[in-house]
């Protein structure tokens, strides 16, 4: 059975870049195609997100062991799942709508969590009280579902649908029904015409 990435041989440059888009998305694109499910890209931002944060937990937890494994644990599987039912959520709302991948602008989604994480410690080291740590955490944790959503859940459907043989540059939905229409109006008058 031919794989996506044989049949993307067989496609335009412009067709191509779409599937593949930025080199994030090229990145999940080397990943099998049941591993890089945006529920499973979700996650796994979620997981690198919690990694960046284990030792500035152990700081705000006093380096208490067990409070701070504690934490490190529950907000990991915490946000991990909530980022992978956003993942799962936006693959779904992917297949309902059938609109192309759009490239979110970089500059603001990759430096919005760095910005949530100085909040945060700043937060945490009582250096910027004023500002609420609510803030930090959506700074911090919105980058990787909106990427999901906007990048990587259409792509994946659409490398999907050339995986099963489809061509997911093919007519949409609408139409298809303008064509079922327009035959519809054919056969009337040909029904009329016999």
């Amino acid at each position: 059975m031919e794989s996506w990435r044989q049949r993307l041989e067989s496609l335009d440059e412009r067709q191509t870049e779409m599937l593949l888009g930025s080199p994030m998305s090229q990145r999940f694109a080397t990943w099998p195609l049941s591993i890089s499910h945006p529920a499973i890209v979700g996650a796994f931002y979620g997981l690198l997100l919690i990694a960046a944060l284990i030792i500035p937990i152990g700081y705000h937890n006093s380096w208490n062991i067990e409070d701070w494994f504690r934490e490190v644990s529950f907000m990991g599987l915490s946000i991990a799942l909530g980022l992978a039912l956003a993942g799962q959520i936006s693959s779904l709302i992917s297949k309902f709508f059938q609109r192309p991948p759009i490239t979110p602008p970089r500059a603001v989604l990759f430096t919005m969590p760095f910005a949530g994480f100085v909040i945060l410690l700043g937060s945490w080291m009582n250096l910027v009280p004023q500002i609420p740590e609510l803030l930090a955490w959506l700074l911090m944790l919105a980058p990787g579902p909106i990427y999901v959503h906007l990048s990587w859940a259409p792509r994946h459907r659409m490398l999907t649908m050339l995986e099963d043989g489809k061509d997911p540059f093919g007519p949409s939905r609408v139409e298809i029904g303008q064509m079922e229409k327009e035959q519809e109006l054919v056969d009337a008058v040909n029904a009329i015409d016999d």
